[in-house]
């Protein structure tokens, strides 16, 4: 405090911030550093996120014109692209959309109510439920095919076969290496301070 010329003034104790000061790197992998920087990372995170605010409107948006959730419409049509003469199983389903079980089970019951998907039991499990999609849930997916082939097209118009192929391969390894760093950030969410001397996930690369 100076009060030296009749002034109140705070000075911080803490130093002054260099003009070319640089918030820490978010990673750490030589790999995804360019120039010793993060930035191109970064740039990359937000662009997946806006991509996929984006997907997730288009998905709300198919989910709105057959008067369902978002949810409700990719359960229904990965039922109907799932399902065999004996219908499919609730986890492969959950395995399939990388939800819970029981998440699904509850979602599938909304769709029942609808009249959109039947349950049966699994004849050589009793203690399991096959999903099958009724005439009526078709009925709902074959009349949005056609607005579905002409917003998936404009959506991943850049792609022609050989990206196609290559990104949904990288999206498979990003999604099983998601799951791992999933884990480690519930680690460290349960461990708190301590967390920081958790071991690191596996990684790859």
């Amino acid at each position: 405090m100076d009060i030296g010329n009749g002034r109140r003034t705070v000075k911080s104790g803490a130093p002054a911030k260099s003009a070319d000061a640089r918030p820490p790197l978010t990673v750490s992998r030589r790999d995804l550093l360019t120039d010793g920087t993060d930035g191109e990372f970064r740039q990359l995170v937000h662009r997946l996120l806006a991509f996929s605010a984006r997907l997730e409107t288009c998905r709300s948006g198919f989910g709105a014109l057959l008067d369902l959730t978002g949810v409700q419409y990719t359960a229904l049509i990965s039922i109907a692209h799932l399902e065999g003469e004996d219908g499919v199983g609730v986890k492969t389903v959950a395995d399939h959309l990388g939800l819970s079980g029981s998440f699904l089970t509850i979602v599938t019951g909304q769709l029942a109510k609808r009249g959109l998907v039947e349950k049966s039991t699994n004849p050589q499990d009793r203690r399991r439920v096959h999903l099958r999609v009724t005439d009526k849930g078709r009925e709902l997916l074959e009349g949005l095919a056609p607005i579905q082939r002409d917003v998936n097209d404009l959506l991943f118009q850049p792609l022609d076969a050989k990206r196609f192929r290559a990104l949904n391969d990288i999206f498979a390894d990003l999604i099983q290496a998601a799951d791992e760093a999933t884990a480690l950030i519930g680690y460290y969410s349960q461990s708190g301070a301590d967390g920081a001397r958790a071991p690191k996930a596996r990684l790859r690369g």
